[in-house]
C-alpha cells in the first residue's frame, strides 16, 4: 500500500482567516484526511531539526481553527460541532492544557529572571523536539507538497535529498508561477521560487497545476531552462463555499461611516498587495472625478501584503477620492458573504493570477464580476456574467464599470449570466487530484 505524506506546514502556522492558498491547502487537507484505504499521514517542516515531522492533523489544525469537528450523518468531512470550540473543555486536549500553562510559567519567569527563563525555554524546547516523529521516507511513500517552504534552501534540499536517497514520489501543486514572470510585484528574498521550482518540479512524479495558463507558463519555462518537463495536470479548484451572511456583519460601524446600506458599492476582494493592481482603482475613480462622473464606492475587502504602504497612504490620504475607498482588513467569512450578497458586481485588475478565486467565487454567488484580460483569469467563466478589461488601461476600465453602472438592464443579464455558471465543488476537485495520482 502507498503512504500519502501531506504537508501542511503553511496551514498550521497560516494566522487568522484561511483564504487564497491556504484554503486550497485546508480543502484538500480534509479530505485526504478521510480518505479511506490509504495510509495518510501529515506533516510539518520543523526548521529545527532540519526535517518534515509527523503531526496529529485533528489537533494540530483542526482545533487551531477554533472548532471541534466529528463525523456527522453519511459525510465523509468532518463538520464543526456547534457551540463548542477549542477553548472549551471538550475541545482542548491535556497536552495542550499542559502546553500553555508551560508557556505561561516561562513568561511569568521571565519577568523576574530573564537568564533563567531563556534557559528553561531552550531545555523545554529540547525536550519537545525530542517528541517529534521525523517521515522516513520509502519508495512507496508519495510526499504531497499544496505549496512548499520554497523560501527555506534547507527544504529544498531535503526535499530534492529524500527523493533521491528514497525514491518517494513527489506530488508538487503550482498555484503560479507569477514570482517568475512578473518578479517586480514580488519582495526579493535569498531564496526565490525559481530556485525551488528548477530543483524540485523537474524531479516530480506529478506536477498539479491551477489553471491551464499555469501550466502553459510553467511548461515554457522548464522548457526555456532546460529542464525536464514532468507529468503536468490541471486541477478546478472548488467554489463551492457556503457560510450564511449575518443581518449585517460586525463591520457595521465601517459600512455606516461610510454611508453604505446595501446595492451601492462595488466590491474587490483579495490580498491588498502590487500584483493585485489596486493603484489602477485608485486611477479610475481619479479620471471619473475629472469628467464629472460619480462612482458607486469601492469596497476592497483582504489583508495588507507586500509593497503597498504608498499606494494605501495615497489613496486614503487624497483628498479628492479617499471617501470613494472602504478597506476592511479582517473580515470573517460571513462578513465576506454579506459584501458578496449586496454589492452591485465585483472588480479585480491584477496583472497575473495563477487562477482568480474571487472571480469563480463572486460567480458561484450570483455577483457579475469585472476583471483583467490576462492570465488564468479569462478561463474562469466566460460567458457567464464576467466581462474583462486591460489592466494597465484606466479608461477601459472605467468604460467597463459604467456599462453595468448606467444601465441597470446590462447588469440584470450579466447577473442572469451567473446561473449558467456551475460551481466546483472540493469533493470534485479532491477526486481529479487521486485521479492523477493514480492510488
Amino acid at each position: 500500500m502507498n503512504r500519502i505524506v501531506y504537508d501542511v506546514t503553511q496551514l498550521a502556522h497560516w494566522p487568522g482567516r484561511i483564504t487564497g492558498i491556504p484554503r486550497v491547502i485546508d480543502e484538500l487537507a480534509k479530505r485526504f484526511n478521510t480518505l479511506k484505504g490509504h495510509d495518510v499521514v501529515f506533516a510539518v517542516w520543523v526548521k529545527d531539526l532540519q526535517a518534515l515531522c509527523e503531526i496529529d492533523f485533528e489537533q494540530t489544525i483542526l482545533e487551531r481553527k477554533g472548532l471541534v469537528y466529528k463525523y456527522v450523518g453519511d459525510s465523509d468531512i468532518p463538520q464543526p460541532v456547534q457551540g463548542v470550540t477549542s477553548s472549551s473543555p471538550v475541545g482542548v486536549s491535556r497536552r495542550s492544557l499542559v502546553k500553555r500553562a508551560a508557556k505561561k510559567g516561562l513568561r511569568i519567569s521571565g519577568k523576574f529572571s530573564p537568564r533563567i527563563a531563556s534557559k528553561l525555554e531552550a531545555q523545554a524546547k529540547q525536550l519537545h523536539m525530542k517528541t517529534y516523529r521525523h517521515i522516513e521516507f520509502t519508495s512507496n511513500d508519495f510526499l504531497v507538497i499544496p505549496w512548499g517552504e520554497w523560501w527555506d534552501q534547507n527544504f529544498t534540499d531535503y526535499v530534492v535529498a529524500a527523493h533521491k536517497e528514497n525514491g518517494m514520489k513527489i506530488v508538487q501543486v503550482i498555484h503560479d508561477v507569477a514570482p517568475t514572470v512578473w518578479p517586480q510585484f514580488f519582495e526579493q528574498v535569498a531564496v526565490s521560487p525559481t530556485v525551488y521550482n528548477s530543483k524540485v518540479v523537474p524531479m516530480a512524479e506529478l506536477v498539479v497545476c491551477v489553471s491551464q495558463n499555469t501550466k502553459r507558463e510553467l511548461t515554457a519555462w522548464l522548457k526555456q531552462e532546460k529542464l525536464h518537463v514532468p507529468r503536468i495536470e490541471v486541477m478546478r479548484l472548488g467554489d463551492d463555499i457556503k457560510i450564511a451572511s449575518k443581518p449585517f456583519p460586525p463591520h457595521e460601524e465601517a459600512f455606516k461611516i461610510s454611508g453604505l446600506k446595501g446595492g451601492d458599492f462595488l466590491l474587490a476582494v483579495g490580498t491588498v498587495e502590487a500584483k493585485k493592481n489596486h493603484y489602477l482603482f485608485y486611477y479610475v475613480y481619479k479620471l471619473a472625478k475629472q469628467r464629472g462622473i460619480q462612482l458607486p464606492k469601492l469596497v476592497i475587502l483582504g489583508r495588507r501584503g507586500f509593497h503597498t504602504d504608498d499606494m494605501y497612504d495615497i489613496m486614503t490620504r487624497d483628498p479628492e477620492v479617499k471617501d470613494s475607498f472602504v478597506f476592511l482588513h479582517d473580515a470573517s467569512d460571513e462578513e465576506m458573504t454579506w459584501a458578496y450578497e449586496h454589492c452591485m458586481f465585483t472588480v479585480l485588475a491584477s496583472f497575473h493570477e495563477g487562477w482568480g478565486i474571487p472571480i469563480a467565487e463572486s460567480v458561484a454567488r450570483g455577483v457579475p464580476c469585472l476583471c483583467s484580460n490576462t492570465s488564468s483569469m479569462v478561463e474562469i467563466a466566460e460567458g457567464k456574467g464576467v466581462a474583462h478589461f486591460a489592466p494597465t488601461s484606466s479608461e477601459e476600465c472605467l468604460q467597463k464599470i459604467l456599462e453595468w453602472v448606467d444601465d441597470p438592464k446590462k447588469l440584470a443579464a450579466a447577473r442572469a449570466e451567473t446561473k449558467k455558471y456551475k460551481p466546483t465543488k472540493w469533493d470534485d476537485t479532491f477526486a481529479q487530484v487521486i485521479k492523477y495520482m493514480e492510488i
